[in-house]
């Protein structure tokens, strides 16, 4: 009963009713270039992050499909922050790989990942599923998350 209990008030449980601390939240959205501009941007022809630390798929296209994520772990030096996505049903997940030496500022920034270029689909194109993790230097998962869709319990108790 109390597994239950815990099941519905997880997002999305890890296996054994267990919460998995290292990533507080996820949030997608379609930006446009004038949405990811910054009002200093007019005085400068300098890009401003604030305290971000953006990745883009193709780094100088600013439009695009973007990954807003907050960690709740310092990760180390040499981890790697993994995004897996699905764009079609029967494909394989199409992997990005980006390099965590640099982390956002504390308290506000959040590490965000821009799919951009043709990598953001057309018009309101939107991933079918996808998962975020956070690995160290040798490839083992410190956390991880990922949407509704990417696959049930059974297949994450298996990998």
């Amino acid at each position: 009963m109390l597994c239950a209990l815990a099941l519905v008030a997880c997002d999305s449980p890890p296996p054994n009713c267990v919460e998995v601390p290292g990533i507080s939240y996820v949030h997608t959205r379609r930006r446009s270039e004038d949405d990811v501009s910054r009002a200093s941007e007019l005085f400068s022809t300098k890009e401003n992050h604030g305290q971000d630390i953006v990745f883009r798929t193709v780094e100088n296209v600013r439009a695009g499909y973007y990954f807003y994520i907050k960690l709740d772990v310092d990760p180390p030096r040499d981890g790697r922050l993994v995004l897996e996505i699905v764009r079609t049903e029967e494909t394989a997940p199409e992997r990005h790989d980006f390099s965590l030496k640099l982390l956002p500022k504390f308290p506000f920034g959040e590490l965000v990942i821009g799919l951009t270029g043709k990598d953001a689909g057309l018009g309101r194109w939107t991933p079918i599923a996808w998962r975020l993790s956070v690995l160290d230097g040798q490839g083992k998962v410190l956390a991880s998350e990922h949407s509704f869709l990417w696959g049930t319990r059974i297949d994450l108790e298996t990998k």
